[in-house]
């Protein structure tokens, strides 16, 4: 039972920074993969609703810690993508190309109201967790097969 909370705990707990992050985590675990892609689509969401939830004071915070030379140049990216598919794509392309926090962190800047991003970010996440979650499995087990 303890083994059972640590892995969650840890694959949750890592979400929070990132999707690309606690995918290798919980197969380190030895999570099974279902596990592993739920809690970290569950760790991401949690960061994204709480960027948005504080979007005003995220927004005042990146324009002034980031220089504005970075700040254009994840922008300018993230604004092409914006252009081309709109919030849609946006939500649904950018957490695993970009990562979840860089995506709702530049998508309050330029995405007018926020709220038309949140629910294709968050199925962003899932999608990205899973199917990350499960091209990481095959991959594993085409090494230990390989090698």
């Amino acid at each position: 039972m303890e083994n059972v909370f640590f892995r969650i705990a840890s694959i949750y707990l890592v979400g929070i920074t990132g999707i690309w992050k606690a995918i290798p985590v919980g197969i380190a675990l030895q999570a099974h993969p279902i596990e592993t892609a739920s809690f970290t689509a569950l760790g991401s969401v949690t960061t994204v609703i709480f960027l948005y939830h504080f979007g005003e004071r995220v927004k005042k915070w990146v324009m002034k810690k980031w220089s504005q030379e970075k700040l254009e140049s994840k922008k300018g990216r993230l604004s092409n993508i914006m252009d081309k598919y709109g919030a849609a794509g946006l939500g649904i392309l950018c957490p695993g190309l970009f990562g979840p926090i860089t995506t709702i962190i530049v998508g309050l800047l330029i995405v007018s109201p926020t709220s038309r991003l949140m629910p294709y970010l968050v199925a962003g996440i899932i999608i990205w967790s899973f199917l990350l979650t499960y091209l990481s499995v095959i991959g594993f087990d085409l090494l230990k097969v390989l090698f």
